[in-house]
């Protein structure tokens, strides 16, 4: 996705250093009343206020949803406007784009489909898709599993595609559709491999998009029809869906971009076939959370090793994962955050930065959605403290 999340340590610093710490859609709630969590001390309310709508200038979206669920309660509160022209207030119900955020989900549904005994995470890329793999180098020893962790090596198809659109607001170029395998060759047509399967790791959207590929091959049916029908349905996630094309008016918050220059383009119009497997779910706080639990709770699974598979990982140095991410599993990442272990994932389209994360030393969950393509949202987790999220007692 147009510029990735991996932050600069300057950035980084400025938001700890900020911190103190170094159209409508049916049925969306109103915004909802701040809450104080009288266990961490942490007023939740001005988190969400430091980062939309403040002076302090730590996000430039117009909007966000933060939601905070804790054992000692719960948060959800909603910030800004739904757009530069729209200035109805955003919802706490309000649909945003999630961006990579996607790929945990198109793992899950490899595993369910390993569980279920149509294919191994360890089978082959060749086997599975032996045409195209003609033109990809090494697939006969690139697994699944590799494609998953990002360590196959397969360029990234997602920047090359989409930076030079939102940097020039290509409108007519965002709003195009493409298919997986056009996909794969952009990436293709990048050059090489990044290195050998396997014996390191780079971020590369291609490889979600192949695996939704081979999903699609194994299950027999539409990536559509599995998200909805082996995620969204048991989770109760009743305002997410898998976007194909560009959304309808009213369907989502506008998102948007600071282009070079500093102007603020629409990009609500983008046409989320450019994400797909990688990216192109859309959802709201609420069911993130809902995702986000399940997950973690093993309710996507029959059998405790996927979601132990899922959760490995691989360590990911400064120089590759940045501000951003320690650790990369299978669809998720480990935050860097010196204090605390945070898992979960970022996203970013050209008009949304989003991020969800999860405490596994409590039962903690924290959502935060933004309408903005520039905005770090995925840093959010770096900043939080033991204290904050109740692991030790307020000072």
């Amino acid at each position: 996705m147009p510029r990735t999340l991996t932050a600069t340590f300057p950035v980084l610093c400025l938001i700890l250093l900020l911190f103190g710490l170094g159209p409508r859609i049916k049925g969306a709630q109103a915004p909802a009343e701040a809450l104080h969590d009288q266990e961490s001390g942490q007023d939740w309310s001005t988190v969400l206020h430091q980062w939309i709508g403040s002076e302090q200038g730590l996000c430039d979206a117009t909007g966000g949803v933060l939601l905070v669920q804790a054992p000692s309660g719960q948060y959800l509160g909603a910030a800004g406007t739904a757009g530069i022209s729209d200035q109805t207030p955003v919802l706490t119900g309000d649909r945003f784009e999630i961006g990579s955020n996607t790929k945990s989900f198109t793992v899950v549904l490899a595993l369910q489909l390993q569980e279920a005994g149509k294919l191994s995470m360890d089978d082959s890329l060749a086997s599975w898709l032996p045409e195209l793999s003609m033109a990809i180098p090494d697939a006969e020893r690139i697994t699944l599993r590799q494609l998953a962790g990002n360590i196959s090596g397969i360029p990234d198809y997602a920047d090359p595609l989409m930076q030079p659109l939102v940097d020039s607001n290509d409108q007519a170029g965002l709003a195009r559709g493409w298919t997986p395998e056009q996909l794969v060759q952009l990436a293709l047509n990048q050059g090489g491999p990044q290195f050998k399967p396997g014996t390191d790791w780079a971020y590369s959207s291609t490889n979600f998009i192949l695996l939704g590929m081979v999903i699609e091959a194994a299950s027999g049916e539409k990536l559509v029809d599995l998200y909805r029908q082996k995620i969204f349905q048991p989770l109760g996630m009743t305002s997410s869906y898998y976007a194909e094309q560009a959304p309808d008016p009213g369907n989502i918050v506008h998102g948007h971009y600071q282009v070079p220059g500093g102007d603020f383009a629409d990009m609500t119009g983008w046409n989320a076939s450019q994400g797909g497997a990688a990216g192109a779910i859309v959802s709201t706080a609420e069911d993130m959370a809902r995702y986000a639990r399940g997950l973690m709770a093993g309710e996507l699974f029959q059998e405790p090793n996927s979601l132990h598979q899922m959760l490995t990982l691989r360590e990911v140095g400064l120089e590759q994962g940045g501000m951003l991410m320690s650790g990369y599993a299978l669809g998720l990442l480990e935050f860097r955050n010196a204090g605390v272990q945070l898992i979960g994932h970022a996203g970013q389209t050209p008009g949304f930065q989003t991020v969800w994360a999860a405490v596994p030393e409590q039962d903690t969950y924290i959502v935060f959605l933004t309408n903005s393509g520039t905005c770090p949202a995925g840093l959010l987790p770096a900043t939080l403290t033991a204290q904050q999220l109740g692991l030790e007692p307020a000072g």
